[in-house]
């Protein structure tokens, strides 16, 4: 099986120079090129005569914006900086505005093409299409066009060096032995949504320093036997040997840490150098230090920093590469595990079977460790009633890739570190996000109209029925294994968990999926208080694929602190023509989960105190006596919102609180898709592009085949042109 020999510098050289090529920061000329300015004459201006000049004309300017005398003059900053205000406005979907004439989606992408190609000739290209790399900027990418089957073009991904990432570090193996694991990668890209992206994902100066410093550490950590591990007895023979060590010695611990990182055997002519690296390093600096300087040179090569994707298979007739099947290998095994190729038995097998160079070659080994599945994999939960709600049985939603999948997208892990005060009530950090992981993971292994479920299954209710009822099934399975002197004991314990059920469980009915569990809503909230334009940004981009401006720059975007007033009353100042035009895609989403509070509890009223100048909050289970008390003002909860951007009129519109809301979302043909658009980011690690819509169509219409197959979402995208060609 070829494999590719690539120094160092070489390697880093050749990614930087891509990454350049691919990014293409043309200088700016004297005036726009014939074609550029020919396609402004004939497209652009005809669509800004259309579209843009009846706000942004002679008679009307709205935002002091003017377009009607718009050129194509590349080297006139205030025309540069007016084209980039318009490229981003007609990406996001917001200009033209709702309520006047639509260009169709064909239209609107060659608009952004020309600016693009503009913007790349007044030498704005690394900046504009740098930004298309990073995962915030996948909406940007035209939704319509994306599924509607108009576009044609062969899907493929470009031949790449992807930094390994923290979990595959850790799956390696490099230390041994009990207590903490050094990790010196960590991803670039921002703490929520995907975050292992190739484009993003190198080595600098200041890594690679990083990665040196971690590596000497782990070295020097087994090269003798300490109190806390012994060392590594393949270190000590050649660190604690008398003089210089056997050829043997230096040879078996170079065998054994080439294959630990670059997962294959070594070759005679790298071993013959490699020793002899090793012979002259320890004749110059002594046994340790020769030992660590060509260990440190095997774990930072190129080949064992970076997945190496270049398609070393045969070209098609369009110029495509096909992954070679040792690239198939490790893709795979990365898309599914942490750990590499050869500690995946069934992906092993296929490669040393010679079964691994085709599509059917590759569906078949995916759907097999689909099927294999892994054990529950929960996180700490102090209870047995917590414990009771989030156990699992062994499935495709606990192998390591896909169990993070819905950890990055829906982001609840992140609630194990969220601060809140103690007064104000308390949750557990662990249990929180634990449970919340069991219910997903049982949605997705029963693997049955997946996206629904998660969106608006009532099972994410702490519902005393359901749990008496699962209590009911573990106790049956353990008493039918127990044997004769132990079943009056597991009774006991039977019984006396019953009565802590009956007694102290809650008896929910207001929840409806994952939005509405307490884990996304401490998520999506701020320390003391709802924050309902995180939750409706959150739920405009992850599910609606929509795009929200950033902030714009000198704007204070704070909520007037008026104690008498609700969090609702005061966001009112939003309402503002300045502020709307964003905040309309968010509030009115957002205000749906105005029924619970910050820390996910579920309220029926607020009661202003004039004496505390705050608010108490009376929630389902308090007696009405607390609050109906000292002159206090009721303030009902008011949960309305509004849903747009589903393209359903049978789904948009008002919605009278949150269960509403994600009840249609659940619906929506669109909220499917931008799941897929995600799914597609995560297991591609890059953002999406036009010619990969018949990889998305072909995941869309596999899950609907399917009856909501996740896993099925799962083999189509792996199997994909997107996934196996490289140019």
């Amino acid at each position: 099986m070829p494999y590719i020999k690539f120094p160092f510098r070489l390697a880093w050289l050749a990614g930087f120079a891509s990454l350049l090529f691919f990014l293409g920061n043309a200088q700016a000329g004297e005036k726009a090129e014939p074609k550029l300015q020919a396609r402004f004459e004939g497209t652009i201006l005809p669509f800004l005569k259309s579209h843009c000049v009846t706000c942004h004309g002679p008679k009307k300017q709205r935002g002091d914006v003017a377009l009607h005398e718009m050129r194509a003059d590349p080297k006139d900053v205030k025309v540069v900086a007016h084209w980039e205000r318009v490229l981003e406005q007609l990406e996001i979907g917001m200009m033209p505005p709702e309520g006047k004439p639509q260009p169709t989606p064909r239209q609107r992408v060659e608009a952004i093409q020309w600016i693009t190609d503009y913007l790349i000739q007044a030498g704005k290209g690394f900046e504009i299409r740098s930004k298309t790399l990073l995962p915030e900027f996948g909406n940007r990418v035209n939704h319509e066009l994306l599924f509607d089957g108009s576009i044609k073009d062969l899907p493929e991904s470009p031949a790449r060096l992807w930094r390994i990432s923290p979990y595959i570090f850790a799956g390696r193996g490099y230390q041994s032995g009990p207590g903490p694991k050094a990790q010196p990668l960590a991803f670039s890209t921002k703490t929520d949504g995907v975050r292992d992206y190739s484009s993003q994902e190198i080595v600098g100066e200041a890594g690679f320093l990083t990665l040196m410093m971690t590596f000497d550490d782990i070295i020097t950590k087994q090269m003798h036997d300490d109190k806390n591990a012994p060392g590594n007895p393949t270190f000590k023979a050649i660190a604690e040997a008398k003089g210089e060590p056997a050829k043997e010695a230096m040879e078996k611990a170079i065998r054994e840490e080439f294959f630990r990182v670059r997962c294959r055997s070594i070759d005679d002519e790298e071993l013959t150098r490699y020793r002899n690296f090793m012979a002259k390093n320890i004749k110059q600096a002594g046994n340790e230090s020769g030992l660590k300087i060509t260990i440190m040179a095997i774990y930072l090569a190129p080949e064992a920093i970076y997945r190496m994707e270049f398609g070393m298979g045969e070209p098609d007739e369009h110029g495509r590469r096909m992954l070679s099947p040792r690239e198939i290998a490790f893709a795979v095994s990365y898309a599914l595990t942490d750990l590499p190729p050869h500690k995946v038995p069934i992906i092993q097998e296929a490669l040393e079977k010679k079964q691994l160079s085709t599509r059917a070659d590759v569906e078949r080994v995916v759907r097999w460790l689909l099927a294999e599945g892994a054990p529950p994999n929960q996180l700490g939960l102090p209870g047995f009633h917590d414990s009771l709600r989030a156990q699992g049985k062994r499935g495709y939603a606990y192998l390591p890739r896909v169990q993070r999948f819905f950890e990055e997208f829906f982001e609840y892990p992140r609630v194990a570190s969220v601060f809140k005060d103690a007064k104000r009530g308390s949750f557990g950090p662990r249990a929180t996000p634990g449970v919340t992981q069991g219910t997903i993971a049982s949605i997705v292994n029963e693997d049955k109209n997946v996206f629904a479920e998660l969106l608006a299954s009532p099972r994410f209710n702490d519902s005393r029925a359901r749990l008496l009822t699962l209590l009911e099934a573990n106790h049956a399975e353990r008493l039918k294994k127990a044997s004769e002197n132990r079943k009056a004991d597991v009774i006991k314990e039977y019984e006396k968990k019953r009565r802590e059920i009956e007694t102290r469980a809650k008896n929910e009915t207001f929840r409806a999926g994952v939005l509405t569990d307490p884990s996304w809503l401490m998520v999506h909230a701020k320390c003391v208080a709802n924050d309902p334009v995180r939750r409706g940004k959150w739920i405009r981009e992850r599910l609606l694929a929509g795009s929200v401006p950033e902030l714009p720059i000198g704007v204070d975007a704070k909520v007037p602190e008026d104690h008498d007033k609700t969090l609702r009353q005061r966001f009112e100042i939003v309402r503002q023509d300045a502020c709307w035009k964003c905040h309309k895609l968010m509030n009115p989403l957002g205000n749906a989960f105005e029924g619970f509070d910050d820390f996910g509890r579920y309220r029926t009223g607020h009661y202003y105190d004039p004496k505390r100048k705050d608010f108490i909050e009376q929630h389902v289970w308090d007696k009405i006596s607390k609050v109906k008390n000292n002159g206090m003002i009721a303030h009902p909860v008011n949960a309305t919102g509004y849903l747009s951007g589903t393209c359903d009129p049978a789904l948009d519109g008002e919605v009278k609180d949150a269960v509403d809301l994600v009840q249609r979302l659940a619906k929506s043909a669109r909220v499917h898709q931008s799941i897929i658009r995600h799914a597609f980011r995560y297991w591609m690690g890059r953002n999406e592009t036009l010619s990969d819509s018949r990889t998305l169509i072909a995941a869309e219409q596999a899950y609907a085949k399917s009856g909501g197959s996740f896993s099925e979402v799962i083999i189509s995208l792996v199997t994909s042109d997107s996934f196996l060609y490289r140019k």
